[in-house]
């Protein structure tokens, strides 16, 4: 078997390093910028989550004062700042539960509608679709309504779907679909006096509790009167007039007159 000598492995090497040493020194560049940078962008976002946070505190603080003005502006700056952060969604959905309290439902729907198309998790899509649905009943708008229900998938929000899909039939005049809602609410929720109380007022009929229609309809019985004393067969006769008082006799006469 033929051996090298230390010059042709020295040759040979060399040869090796001129054709594969500039792709083995670019890999170790990008590996230390690869190592740095995702350094730099933990340290970014970490960076970035405090400043959200803070950001929304103050917005907390300023939803708790009379004034709500400053606590919309501060609430749009950490939608417009952390647009991707948890605390943008929280956000909106603390304006939307604002602008409803002062009676503008078109500014709740625009933040409702903001956290379903732009949140992060689903179950802050799912709260936003529930509140948004209620904006809905509302306005009497029955099945944008159902719509949005059909889109909650959340397990921990089934309660709360089921009640407001009871809610909304009841609204359409379908009391029995509203009692299975109601029903199937009050399971997922583990029991839940309002729930019971809802079901409760949709019990079904019974025949103890249906009043025939003939009694219905009938006048009701006339109050019984208070006994009174028999009439006299024949009017009562006035008592006899006094016999008049006999007149005296005229006194004597005496002699002499």
């Amino acid at each position: 078997m033929e051996q090298y000598t230390d010059d042709e492995r020295v040759e040979d090497l060399k040869k090796w390093w001129k054709e594969n040493g500039a792709s083995i020194i670019v890999g170790i560049a990008l590996g230390v910028i690869a190592i740095f940078g995702w350094r730099y962008w933990n340290s970014y976002r970490d960076v970035q989550a405090e400043t959200a946070s803070r950001a929304y505190d103050a917005f907390v603080e300023a939803v708790a004062k009379p004034d709500a003005g400053p606590a919309r502006q501060l609430g749009q700056t950490v939608i417009t700042d952390f647009p991707k952060s948890p605390y943008a969604a929280l956000t909106a959905l603390r304006l939307a539960k604002l602008a409803m309290e002062g009676g503008d439902a078109a500014a709740a729907i625009q933040q409702l509608e903001w956290v379903i198309g732009n949140a992060r998790l689903d179950e802050f899509k799912d709260i936003a679709r529930l509140r948004l649905a209620r904006v809905k009943l509302a306005a009497g708008q029955i099945a944008e309504a159902e719509k949005l229900l059909d889109g909650v998938t959340t397990a921990n929000l089934n309660a709360e779907r089921e009640e407001l899909k009871g809610d909304l039939a009841l609204a359409g005049k379908n009391p029995e679909k509203a009692r299975t809602a109601y029903a199937a609410a009050l399971a997922a929720s583990g029991g839940n006096r309002l729930l019971q109380l809802k079901l409760d007022d949709l019990a079904a009929a019974t025949p103890e509790t249906v009043v025939p229609a003939s009694a219905a309809l009938s006048s009701p019985p006339e109050p019984a009167k208070a006994p009174t004393a028999a009439a006299p067969s024949e009017p009562p006769k006035a008592p006899p007039e006094p016999a008049p008082a006999p007149t005296p006799p005229p006194p004597a006469s005496t002699p002499g007159q």
